[in-house]
């Protein structure tokens, strides 16, 4: 492990570093603050000025990390979360890296000459040449439900090498945490994965001393699904508090700059919205007999053959064995999920079909006459649902895709988007004797609020009062790295500097967009969704 006393300031180069904390907001963090608990996060916001950034609809990790990289929303990228449902093919369509049709960040910085790092970013696998490293992180960088990659994760592919020879580098923890196993074991090797991420970003300063790092830990996400602010959140929000000074101590001593950032915010789930459940009871969905609800009945379950593998140290030697379409065939207790969903239903029964968090499909192409009448149907009632119990509403509002997105793919969004209310999880399971429950296997969601946070000698010391959306933090870097900001990014740069200092003297210049050509790596579906679909707590 790295010492934070072994590097001095003296000793880099490093003009500035974005620490992205996957589902940080400031509600889940502001008694540990104000009680002094994050000491070294306390003098960044006391030294620094930070706030709200607001994701994008849905607010998943797919695709906000993206929307920060990019500066865009998911009408310019044409992803607009892990996968999409292609009703007319009747399938799943999962999404790698190169599926985003854009430049991002470190490209520009490349472009004026400066070498970057990417470390852990979800949404970057598989890894792409830049000027200087990409090492690919969780949850796309994963090869089976049991088996992590041990491989093909970084680029330049030397860095695999350097990582495991020095610290035993490991993507994703072992044992995995998901909904039937969330002891001790699966709790440390998120804890031990998140102190492996920083020792990683210290050898590969040490080692490559790039202009600019973004570092991302992720799974400190899947400990607030399941616990919310208890216990193992704490300690791994301490452990993350305790490598940020010397992280921070990296930059350069006179002018570099650090950004604190999340993708979207955790709350506390006190309603679960199972939107297909809805969907079916209100005549939209129909369901058919399928394997999977043999499974069911039977008591084989996804929790339990995890929990199984793990106690017989068989998870590895499953991985191997058991081919991935019959792992993926084994339903999650609670229902089933994402692209078993599509062999449960009755297509020609169904009009529509959700995906987790809000995402909604029509079975009705757009050109027909019925088209437009049933999707405002739908919209309406689903604005009329009311919780069960305090009458209050389960949707704020509900998007026509084309119309909250922006840009020349928005046309490829989902038929509708629903905003969920606050402290509501909207689940894609089907399988639940209701549309509404009370609790569920989480007890942490996904909401639109994250966090940003400034700090730097070119930063204004003002605290919590900014107001962001994720896709204004890339076009804020790169201006206060000096670089052009493209015309095609969405956000604009954020008033956060000090008055007279050189980024606030200096006009915002502008440059015509990269284009991006790679094409996709991945060659078939199923590597796709095995990568991405059953990590155990990913929903």
């Amino acid at each position: 492990m790295a010492d934070a006393n072994d590097q001095q300031q003296t000793d880099t180069t490093m003009k500035a570093l974005t620490l992205g904390l996957d589902g940080a907001n400031w509600q889940m963090l502001e008694d540990w603050l104000e009680n002094g608990e994050l000491p070294n996060l306390k003098a960044l916001v006391d030294d620094g000025i930070g706030g709200i950034s607001e994701s994008h609809l849905p607010p998943l990790t797919v695709p906000n990390w993206k929307c920060y990289s990019t500066g865009k929303n998911p009408g310019k990228l044409d992803v607009f979360r892990f996968d999409r449902i292609d009703t007319r093919n009747r399938k799943h369509v999962f999404h790698d890296a190169t599926d985003f049709k854009s430049a991002e960040l470190w490209d520009y910085l490349n472009e004026t000459g400066m070498t970057a790092g990417v470390l852990n970013k979800p949404s970057t696998y598989p890894p792409r040449e830049i000027d200087g490293f990409i090492v690919a992180g969780g949850p796309d960088a994963s090869e089976t439900t049991y088996r992590s990659l041990d491989d093909g994760f970084a680029n330049p592919p030397e860095i695999e090498t350097l990582l495991h020879d020095k610290l035993n580098y490991r993507v994703h923890p072992s044992p995995m945490i998901s909904p039937s196993e969330q002891g001790e074991p699966e709790i440390q090797a998120i804890l031990d994965l998140i102190e492996l991420r920083f020792d990683a970003a210290e050898l590969l300063l040490d080692e490559y001393d790039p202009d600019f790092l973004h570092m991302t830990v992720f799974y400190n996400m899947a400990l607030q699904h399941y616990f919310w602010t208890e216990e193992p959140v704490y300690r791994a929000w301490k452990l993350i508090d305790e490598r940020i000074g010397a992280l921070r101590d990296r930059i350069d001593a006179e002018d570099g700059h650090m950004l604190i950032m999340s993708d979207h915010g955790t709350c506390f789930v006190e309603t679960i919205f199972y939107v297909n459940v809805w969907l079916e009871e209100n005549g939209y969905l129909e369901t058919d007999g399928n394997i999977d609800s043999v499974f069911r009945k039977a008591g084989v379950t996804k929790e339990r053959a995890l929990s199984v593998a793990k106690k017989l140290h068989m998870a590895d030697t499953l991985g191997k064995v058991v081919p991935e379409r019959v792992q993926r065939m084994i339903p999650w207790e609670e229902g089933i999920k994402r692209d078993r969903v599509l062999n449960a239903i009755d297509w020609d029964e169904t009009t529509a079909v959700a995906s987790n968090q809000g995402p909604i499909y029509l079975t009705v192409e757009r050109d027909d006459p019925e088209y437009e009448s049933l999707r405002e149907s739908l919209r309406t009632a689903l604005l009329a649902i009311k919780h069960p119990q305090t009458g209050d509403p389960i949707v704020t509002d509900v998007y026509r895709g084309e119309e909250y997105y922006e840009g020349q793919y928005a046309e490829n969004a989902p038929d509708l988007i629903i905003e969920q209310a606050a402290n509501v999880h909207t689940s894609d399971a089907i399988g639940p004797d209701s549309w509404f429950a009370t609790e569920g296997a989480w007890k942490g969601g996904n909401m639109p609020e994250g966090i940003c946070l400034w700090y730097g000698p070119s930063v204004r010391d003002e605290g919590i009062s900014l107001e962001a959306r994720i896709h204004d933090l890339a076009p804020t870097m790169l201006h206060l790295l000096g670089s052009e900001v493209p015309t095609d990014m969405d956000g604009t740069v954020l008033d956060i500097f000090e008055s007279g200092s050189e980024p606030d003297e200096r006009a915002v210049s502008y440059c015509d967009p990269l284009m991006k050509t790679e094409e996709s790596s991945v060659d078939s579906h199923e590597e796709v969704q095995a990568r991405l679909a059953d990590l155990g707590y990913l929903e």
